[in-house]
């Protein structure tokens, strides 16, 4: 245990003995302690438990910069600014931020499922007015009715969840710092998780390739029908697989993401003068452009009654839109 606490002693000889360097040095025994005493329980000797201990942890320049002394080996500010600046977060407040990012993920997810299965409303009341359960008028003006809904229900959750999450904005700006524990155990769920992430997202990307197969068979046992129920049921499937991929796609980033966030991968967002202004022109042509998709989705579906076909103009539109706002980030690219 000699040599430990001398490893220690070592590594923070050159730290003022502030409180928050004492309460680290601590922590720090603590844990290659109890490393210490089980591999002896485990029948290793003392020179081989020391010895797995101290290279377990790392260079002492891995472990300073783990437990956040770098920084404060190299300003000269005194441990109230630092606390002031930079928060230390604890194994419980780590884990009720996962929990709270994980929520939030679900929520922006579920929105963004709303917005896409928008136009499926319309598709399921058309179909039930083609076989008569439905009057055609009524189908028509609940399916653009419920489409406006599902779009405002999707805005509110927007809303409330990003207010809701801005008491989380100094982790996400990069000023925590985890304790020697907690970011130990974080990695080892991080680690524990980059499998499920894979798989989560594999299923997603699944979900959207397989969107397009029940519009292949549909048209290709029924196409020569010309039953209208036909091109409805494949344009609901497309927008319920894409709906799906897109749930898993946005639930699994934002969980990876907040693991990142809490062990200092993710780099804090800092917005530059040329990205400011390139989120601002994407803002106004965002303003008018689906604002100009809605009136001709209606307009087509409404004069022309094709309520069945209609719908093809969100996807397109949502592409077309991609590619708007690529080529602008492009231009503003630094």
């Amino acid at each position: 245990m000699e040599t430990i606490i001398s490893y220690i002693d070592n590594l923070f000889r050159s730290y003022p003995n502030t409180p928050e360097v004492r309460k680290a040095r601590e922590e720090l025994f603590c844990i290659m302690e109890d490393k210490y005493h089980e591999l002896k329980a485990e029948g290793k000797s003392e020179n081989e438990a020391i010895g797995i201990v101290i290279s377990e942890f790392g260079s002492m320049d891995e472990i300073a910069f783990e437990l956040g002394l770098n920084e404060k080996k190299e300003t000269s500010f005194s441990s109230e600014e630092l606390s002031a600046d930079r928060k230390t977060v604890t194994l419980d407040d780590a884990a009720g931020f996962l929990k709270a990012q994980e929520l939030f993920g679900m929520k922006i997810a579920t929105g963004v499922a709303l917005c896409i299965l928008s136009p499926t409303a319309a598709v399921v009341l058309d179909t039930l007015a083609y076989a008569g359960l439905l009057p055609q008028s009524i189908a028509e003006s609940f399916g653009a009715t419920l489409l406006f809904f599902m779009v405002a229900a999707a805005v509110g959750i927007f809303i409330i969840s990003g207010v809701s999450n801005q008491k989380y904005s100094a982790y996400h700006n990069g000023m925590i710092s985890l304790d020697f524990d907690a970011k130990r155990k974080i990695t080892e769920q991080s680690d524990a998780y980059n499998p499920v992430f894979g798989i989560v997202i594999a299923s997603g990307v699944i979900c959207c390739i397989f969107s397009v197969i029940p519009a292949i068979f549909l048209e290709a046992f029924f196409g020569e029908t010309g039953v209208p129920w036909v091109e409805n049921l494949s344009g609901l499937c497309l927008f319920v697989f894409v709906a799906a991929g897109v749930f898993l796609f946005i639930t699994a980033g934002i969980k990876k993401g907040a693991y990142e966030t809490l062990l200092g991968k993710s780099k804090p967002h800092k917005t530059s003068a040329a990205q400011s202004k390139r989120d601002k022109i994407i803002r106004i042509i965002a303003s008018i452009y689906w604002p100009v998709v809605t009136i001709i989705y209606l307009l087509i579906s409404f004069l022309l009654n094709r309520w069945n076909i209609s719908w093809i103009i969100w996807p397109v539109a949502g592409i077309l839109f991609g590619g708007i706002s690529a080529v602008i980030s492009t231009i503003f690219e630094e």
